[in-house]
């Protein structure tokens, strides 16, 4: 029996997936207080913002990757490139050609994959440039408040070839994905984060710098190209002699939904990494440096929480293509009820457990008072309850997440101006937590209630409230905790 056990965990997508989440909450949890130990606030400061514009480039694929998860998805449900510009889900997928469904199916895999394979190499030149020009500016005046600016430079340029050569590659992952190959997928990710991490933690041994953190740290990612293209070649061997190519068809069917999807990632998850780069224009670095230290915590454990209902995706626009309303919305149900408590348990161990933590390590860096963090993490649960919901849609293949996050961000950019000056580190949480309730979660949930006949209290009691109370109680008790 624990044969048995051990076997399904280990070919589970939520599993493992939780795995390679655990490995970077563990990356978090042992990199980061060295640093903070290590580094001054100022060195910490711009450690964390060249980590989150990397992430802020490779969000650009957050939006593109689901697109052609869902496509490959389509595809081996056996329909046509021609037929995925909207799939209503109210009936059988379309007809196979000639070939028969086996057929028609390989046959848009690979029209699929070829797309992919040409689209990515070119995303990455352009964003890359991109990034050059807005980064560089962005970190003018946090690197000069470090010792040494001219090594916090070198660093930025290792972050940028590697980002170039990762966000190429990212099309090996979303294949892997989409060809619902995810728990091999996690299970390597674990390996080399766990490589990524010890090797990080030598250097540090070694009296490295932020220069030479950043290239080891950075030297994985482009490792983990190599490992995720070869890992496809292994599993789908027949996508290996698939050339580059721009297929119309394809392209027709995920224009709409890409471009869609990555302004919504941009305009909320973009929005979001930005913070710190606000901050660090108007308030000094040892400020900036606790809220980026809070604001990745928020993100790991965000990320952590997405597992449930994410790795079911592929599954998800399967049976929605082929019309099986009720299994999709009841395994929606059970994926964001444990999404949502794997968040709510998550961010209540970040509020309890990180001030007295870095305490005892004797960090340099602070964290962000205690209701700051509390308004940070009721911000991200509501972001979460609306981001299911749109995940949920968006199987239709109809993405409108342009509009909800691009919305959504214009009132937490204004707010964030408007109150920054007053309230400081307080001002984004609460600018986020009104945008997210006054207008994300209500769009989010009225797409979804009509294109899946949700009824929406009904579904919500069971699937978000329990967590939400759970949050708001531990939340409150662990600001009364600490302003005692």
């Amino acid at each position: 029996m624990l044969k048995r056990a051990l076997r399904k965990l280990w070919h589970s997508p939520t599993f493992t997936t939780w795995g390679s989440l655990a490995v970077r909450l563990l990356s978090v949890l042992a990199l980061l207080p060295v640093v903070l130990v290590r580094f001054s606030p100022a060195e910490v400061a711009v450690w964390q913002l060249l980590s989150a514009l990397f992430l802020l480039g490779l969000m650009l694929d957050y939006g593109l990757a689901p697109t052609f998860t869902r496509l490959l998805s389509f595809a081996r449900a056996g329909m046509a490139p021609a037929d995925m510009q909207r799939v209503s889900g109210q009936g059988s997928p379309p007809a196979a050609g000639p070939a028969g469904a086996s057929g028609q199916a390989a046959a848009s895999v690979r029209a699929v994959f070829a797309t992919m394979l040409w689209l990515y190499p070119r995303l990455a030149w352009a964003v890359v440039a991109l990034l050059a020009v807005l980064g560089t500016w962005a970190l003018q005046r946090p690197i000069e408040q470090v010792a040494a600016p001219g090594e916090a430079w070198l660093a930025w340029g290792v972050v940028l070839l590697s980002f170039q050569v990762a966000l190429w590659g990212n099309c090996y992952i979303a294949a892997l994905q989409g060809m619902d190959r995810i728990a091999p997928l996690r299970r390597w990710e674990i390996v080399f984060g766990l490589a990524q991490l010890l090797s990080s933690l030598i250097v540090l041994a070694l009296g490295a710098g932020l220069l030479e953190l950043l290239a080891t740290y950075q030297i994985w990612a482009v490792i983990a190209v190599v490992r995720s293209r070869w890992l496809l070649k292994r599993l789908h061997p027949e996508l290996s002699a698939v050339p580059p190519h721009a297929q119309p068809e394809v392209l027709a069917a995920a224009r709409s939904p890409a471009w869609r999807s990555i302004v919504g990632v941009l305009c909320s998850h973009g929005v979001i990494q930005l913070s710190g780069v606000y901050y660090s224009q108007i308030l000094p670095a040892a400020q900036v440096a606790s809220w980026l230290l809070a604001l990745r915590l928020a993100m790991v454990v965000s990320q952590f929480s997405q597992a449930p209902l994410y790795t079911k995706l592929p599954w998800l626009a399967q049976a929605h293509a082929g019309g099986r309303r009720d299994e999709v919305v009841a395994a929606a149900a059970r994926g964001m009820r444990l999404s949502h408590g794997v968040f709510a348990l998550g961010a209540l161990g970040a509020a309890w457990l990180a001030p007295p933590l870095l305490a005892a390590v004797h960090s340099q860096t602070d964290f962000v008072p205690a209701a700051v963090f509390a308004m940070l993490a009721v911000a991200f649960f509501a972001e979460r309850l609306g981001a299911m919901h749109i995940q949920l849609y968006s199987l239709t293949n109809h993405v409108v997440w342009h509009v909800a996050n691009g919305t959504t961000a214009a009132i937490v950019v204004v707010v964030t101006l408007v109150l920054g000056p007053r309230l400081g580190l307080m001002a984004f949480p609460l600018a986020m937590l009104l945008g997210t309730l006054g207008f994300y979660v209500p769009f989010a949930l009225r797409h979804s209630r009509r294109a899946f006949a949700l009824r929406l209290v009904r579904f919500e009691r069971g699937a978000s409230l329990p967590a939400a109370l759970l949050l708001v109680l531990g939340l409150g008790g662990a600001v009364l905790w600490q302003t005692r």
